[in-house]
């Protein structure tokens, strides 16, 4: 097996609609693949699952497809998951489509069920963890019910000998007449004589191709009295190496031409390998022409057949912030062991861990190290002395999400990655518009990423998906399943990531060689762009519209929350989101501002009471500095905030603790580059001025005192000053002035009689904090001294 090339054709080809990829290998292959240092994203973009079979090889080679409107294909062939089984070597493939190859489908979901059966820990096809196959299964079943069996017959080794149930083809035919056998493989002349025998074939012949891993003993097979003949057809003849596996029996009434994965071996036509076959019966003449040919014509490649796997690999999840796995292979493991992660040319010490008997081990990570941030594929190696172990880490809730979500968990993944392009954040928004709560209830899942946030540059965040203790391995069949955690898993990590990690420098992320804004139903993604798209042009940006209409939407689920501690979260995610995200829509300048007041509306009332500073308050006392630096004017009404916000005025100690410090996470994500110099100006700056809550209750203060000096407030009328001069003074009714503390969230009006104010008095009262009641038996002068 080669990943590079799964990854490179079959995935490539699916990538942006897929949903569930699922790859089952035999421990042999799975073995051979961990040279393979091109993989990127095994155990992030999809699933691979070894497994060791009991009494040889697992060896099927088939492949189950379906698309969204439920059309489902299947093939089942010779050919590896390699560059060779898909083109350089010489193969051959059945496809099958329901209704003509409906019978094909039935035995496909025989088998498929089979596997989930047999592999397990311990089970005939020993595995770390039983692949989860059911809507494969489904899928097969489905197809099978389809009206028109066809001729075909999907035969596999998990039902028995793969002789005998040719065998039983052939009878129904009539008998056999002739056999043909196309094999790479033959265990000397054994699998060809074992199947002549169950078919009662005496006519046989082997095709002896230019090149091929071995040749036929016709010698061998002679002597014993198998009288083969060497045979050739152009099908065959080609010069790449054959690794084609047919069967063509002549029978008298009709041909049968088995194809697939087996091999003329004893293994392969018994029971001891897993093997699949096609065996579909013709009506008409022979499909091939057959033509006498030399024994000593095969050049021979010396590849060997396939056998079981002595040679110890590690097969490793990654669960519920824990690295478990199992060490498959023949011998002894147990002991301890030195344990590295590696990555790309990356290579980290972690803990020593202890193999038990049955060759299970579990750890913890360093806490440095978060597999959801690493960009490539990770191996786990155990070493001691002279031998080394290696195994493909797989991330158990990035698969998971995988299966739920399809090509937005990819996009996703790559985000927490740190490469994302422009369609993979265009796509994350997109799917944040239209499922905005799963972000919200993944943030209150994590405490809005911020539980173990430490105000540190560089941090990395370890358990990335969540509690459990995966180190308990339980017993039986389930053992080293490790504890799974709940919620998303994935959009748990994304929160994490936003909220631990600062904007990339000089960020340009998915500057896609593609339109100058990329919407949701934009064409697909081009790869291999240049650096500088558009001949180096300013870098391309998310429109405006989908970033928008995502942060409405999540602004709009996060206020179904009531003010208070459940909002805080949801407070956290998206300021986040703003800092992280928004500058880069084309209109970052101006979006990013105007999402930040509304957050800031959005966190009034949401003040922690239990404690005396918090993540929270550093956000907010951000994001107003913030706000002022791009808007010098807004001082005032910044400071007016952050009076809401404390109840009163700001204390000395709130504005020393929580002044901002150039560097820390928030600081740099909500305005990168900005020095100390400039954030204690502008902090200053705020609590310098003096705000309209201020001047009232400075003239609340001063008229406690009679005749005592005060400052007529800004936009009173002549007779609301003669009022204030009249209630100094203790002049007439000293009612006639209401001190309204109880803010208006609607239409103001006045608090002694409820009268309500008309909206051109309105909109005076809500700027300058005074207004006169209209209400002829009140009259009253309204001072607004509320927070």
């Amino acid at each position: 097996m080669s990943l590079s090339f799964l990854e490179a054709i079959p995935l490539a080809a699916v990538n942006k609609s897929y949903r569930n990829f699922t790859v089952v290998t035999d421990v042999a292959g799975y073995r051979s693949s961990l040279a393979d240092v091109g993989a990127v994203g095994i155990g992030r973009d999809y699933d691979l699952v070894a497994v060791k079979c009991a009494t040889g090889v697992f060896h099927p080679k088939i492949g189950l497809f379906a698309d969204k409107d439920g059309e489902v294909r299947a093939t089942v062939g010779s050919g590896n998951l390699t560059f060779g089984g898909w083109g350089y070597n010489n193969e051959v493939l059945e496809v099958l489509r329901p209704g003509r190859d409906s019978s094909c489908f039935s035995g496909l979901a025989d088998l498929i069920e089979a596997i989930q059966r047999a592999a397990r820990p311990n089970g005939f096809l020993e595995c770390l963890r039983t692949p989860d196959l059911h809507s494969y299964a489904s899928l097969a079943r489905k197809a099978s019910l389809v009206a028109g069996a066809g001729t075909g017959r999907l035969l596999h080794t998990m039902a028995g000998p793969l002789t005998l149930q040719i065998a039983a083809l052939v009878e129904e035919l009539g008998g056999a007449e002739d056999m043909t056998v196309v094999s790479p493989f033959f265990s000397a002349h054994n699998g060809v004589a074992a199947l002549a025998e169950a078919i009662g074939c005496q006519n046989v012949s082997v095709a002896v191709p230019p090149r091929a891993p071995s040749v036929f003993d016709f010698t061998a097979a002679s002597a014993v009295g198998l009288n083969a003949r060497p045979v050739s057809c152009d099908e065959f003849n080609d010069g790449r190496s054959l690794h084609s596996k047919v069967f063509d029996i002549g029978c008298r009434r009709g041909r049968l031409i088995v194809s697939g994965s087996a091999n003329a071996t004893i293994q392969a036509l018994g029971t001891a390998n897993v093997e699949a076959v096609v065996a579909r019966i013709h009506d008409r003449a022979p499909l091939f022409g057959w033509t006498l040919a030399s024994a000593q014509r095969c050049e021979t490649t010396g590849e060997e057949a396939p056998h079981e796997e002595e040679r110890a690999s590690l097969s490793v999840d990654y669960d519920s912030g824990a690295i478990r796995g199992r060490v498959m292979g023949s011998g002894s493991h147990s002991g301890t062991w030195t344990v590295a992660l590696a990555w790309g040319a990356r290579r980290e010490a972690a803990p020593d861990v202890l193999v038990d008997e049955d060759g299970y081990f579990a750890f913890r990570p360093p806490p440095a190290f978060d597999p959801a941030r690493v960009a490539s594929s990770v191996q786990v190696i155990l070493s001691r002395e002279t031998a080394e172990i290696r195994g493909w880490l797989i991330l158990r809730g990035f698969i998971d999400a995988m299966n739920r979500r399809g090509p937005i968990a990819r996009s996703i993944r790559r985000m927490i990655a740190g490469l994302e392009t422009l369609n993979d954040l265009t796509a994350i928004m997109d799917y944040v518009s239209k499922d905005p709560r799963a972000f919200i209830e993944a943030a209150e899942r994590t405490g809005g990423g911020r539980a173990d946030r430490e105000q540190s540059l560089g941090l990395n965040v370890s358990r990335a998906f969540g509690g459990g203790d995966a180190l308990l391995l339980s017993e039986g069949n389930n053992k080293g399943s490790g504890v799974v955690s709940s919620g998303d898993e994935l959009i748990d990590a994304l929160v994490r990531m936003l909220a631990t990690t600062l904007p990339a420098a000089n960020d340009d992320s998915g500057d896609d060689a593609e339109e100058d804004d990329i919407s949701p139903s934009a064409a697909p993604e081009k790869r291999g762009s240049s650096t500088e798209p558009n001949g180096g042009g300013p870098p391309k940006r998310v429109k405006p519209k989908v970033i928008d209409l995502a942060f409405n939407r999540l602004f709009e689920t996060l206020t179904q929350v009531a003010p208070g501690p459940a909002r805080v979260p949801g407070l956290f995610l998206i300021f986040d989101m703003i800092a992280k995200i928004a500058p880069r829509s084309s209109l970052g300048d101006e979006l990013v501002p105007r999402l930040l007041m509304k957050w800031l509306h959005a966190a009034a009332g949401s003040k922690p009471v239990d404690v005396d500073f918090s993540g929270l308050d550093e956000c907010v006392v951000v994001t107003v500095c913030r706000l002022a630096i791009g808007d010098p004017a807004k001082a005032q009404d910044m400071h007016a905030f952050l009076q809401g916000w404390n109840g009163g005025d700001v204390t000395e100690e709130f504005t020393v603790l929580c002044e901002p410090i150039a560097g820390r996470l928030n600081e740099e994500a909500i305005a990168p580059g900005t020095t100390q110099a400039q954030w204690t100006e502008v902090w200053a700056a705020i609590l310098g001025t003096k705000t309209p809550w201020n001047r009232m209750n400075d003239l609340r203060k001063a008229l406690e005192i009679k005749d005592g000096p005060y400052e007529l407030p800004e936009g009173a009328t002549s007779d609301e000053e003669a009022a204030i001069a009249r209630y100094s003074a203790r002049q007439g009714r000293l009612d006639r002035m209401y001190w309204s503390t109880t803010k208006f969230e609607d239409k103001p009006g006045c608090p002694r009689c409820g009268f309500r104010f008309p909206g051109v008095k309105a909109t005076k009262f809500r700027r300058t904090r005074i207004a006169t009641c209209e209400n002829f038996t009140c009259g009253r002068v309204v001072i607004d001294v509320s927070l």
